[in-house]
């Protein structure tokens, strides 16, 4: 065959490769898989996030709303910075078997919408990590490992780092307006790194989301063994606004955002109030947990299984629809993505917006966002606008990839809510 053709063959097939290198989430990939979370619940606020050598543990929990006592597997894949898979082989990053089975679920109790609870708490008995970096748990039906119902990705930290951060609404693009400016220096002083302008990556993320997360491969400058990101644009995030706030965690007692609990055989139906552009409203602070939810049923001591399902039904009315954009929910419950799962449809009979989520009963906060068509990145602006009181919660994490090495590690995290003193 010609060198030209063997060639393009060779450059076809590296970009197959690059088209089909996977990104792991935290999310169900199957219909029945329900509220599937992932945390160290060792602190407070939970983050998936465990340090190497700590007797800290992640749990994952999940329901199968079938509920037939399916038996499950997983597996879990080191990833690089960017949570695609590392080069390392297994043997590299783990001790124990490369599959193993998630104990038998238990059963919920007395649910309208059954399911089947299951837990699997990291490391164990049969599965430890050795290293830092990035971490991907798939979970399979034991007899289809090629096809996973969910994946969910946690982190090890082997802090070697000092990380000092700052959110201001002082920015080049406004002053005390629209954005919050991200500044971080790292101190290495006491960790050897031989190229620190060129083996350090920085990842920034905004309570949780996927579309605006920002990745830094260089610093803007490298003083006294402290690399600097300052007035640094990819740091630059809209302030957006506090999260919306709702609870279904009483069928009959209805919280402040509901406006109706009601029994439809052979389920319960949540229907939200409608709720208001906030775009021209001034700022109003009340405490949110920066997107997430929790699982929750009152006067209950196991809400995993106590707590049942309601179809949740949310409206946003508006003057016009967005022709050339979508909106979307945004929050831990839509695992902080622009997708269909998080994606309104409108109806021009009512003028609305409108989402049909199965949630399971607790305390939940989301924000609407809109993002262009076809756009991977979402604004907060057009429905909630944005404050630079806003209190959002930026995680950071420093990875060092030496040069010649075959993945990331993960050498500190931290954690900086804008707009507090502590």
């Amino acid at each position: 065959m010609p060198l030209k053709k063997l060639t393009i063959l060779a450059l076809g097939w590296l970009c197959t490769f690059a088209t089909y290198a996977q990104t792991y989430y935290t999310q169900s990939l199957k219909d029945n898989i329900k509220s599937v979370q992932i945390g160290n619940h060792y602190q407070s606020p939970v983050f998936p996030v465990v340090a190497l050598g700590s007797d800290d543990k992640i749990t994952l929990r999940f329901d199968d709303v079938l509920c037939n006592a399916t038996t499950y597997s997983y597996r879990i894949v080191h990833c690089n910075a960017n949570w695609q898979a590392s080069s390392l082989q297994e043997t590299e990053y783990m001790r124990g078997f490369s599959t193993n089975y998630i104990d038998s679920p238990a059963p919920s109790n007395s649910a309208y919408y059954a399911y089947d609870h299951y837990q699997l708490q990291l490391p164990n008995d049969d599965w430890q990590y050795t290293i830092s970096g990035n971490y991907a748990i798939e979970v399979f039906d034991d007899n289809a490992s090629d096809k996973p119902v969910l994946t969910a990705c946690f982190s090890v930290v082997d802090p070697k780092v000092g990380i000092k951060a700052t959110a201001s609404a002082r920015t080049y693009v406004s002053f005390q307006k629209d954005w919050q400016q991200v500044d971080i220096d790292i101190d290495y002083s006491q960790y050897d790194i031989k190229d620190p302008l060129n083996e350090i990556i920085v990842v920034v993320t905004q309570n949780g989301r996927t579309d605006n997360q920002a990745t830094l491969t260089t610093a803007d400058y490298n003083q006294q063994h402290t690399l600097r990101y300052l007035n640094n644009p990819k740091l630059l995030f809209e302030a957006g606004n506090q999260y919306r706030v709702f609870d279904i965690s009483s069928e009959r007692i209805l919280s402040e955002r509901i406006e109706e609990i009601s029994y439809f055989k052979p389920y319960f139906h949540a229907t939200l109030y409608p709720d208001e552009n906030r775009r021209q409203q001034a700022y109003d602070f009340w405490q949110d947990v920066h997107g997430r939810y929790l699982v929750h049923v009152q006067f209950s001591d196991q809400s995993d299984l106590d707590a049942d399902y309601f179809f949740t039904h949310f409206s946003l009315p508006v003057d016009e629809p967005f022709f050339n954009s979508e909106v979307y929910i945004l929050g831990e419950f839509t695992d902080n993505k622009l997708g269909s799962k998080a994606r309104m449809q409108y109806n021009p009979q009512k003028g609305q917006y409108e989402k049909t989520l199965l949630l399971k009963q607790g305390g939940y906060n989301y924000l609407y966002v809109v993002a262009p068509k076809g756009s991977s990145k979402a604004s907060t602006l057009p429905i909630e606008g944005n404050h630079w009181q806003t209190q959002n919660e930026y995680d950071i994490k420093v990875y060092h990839r030496p040069f010649g090495s075959k993945s990331d590690k993960l050498i500190g995290f931290t954690t900086l809510i804008a707009n507090t003193t502590y």
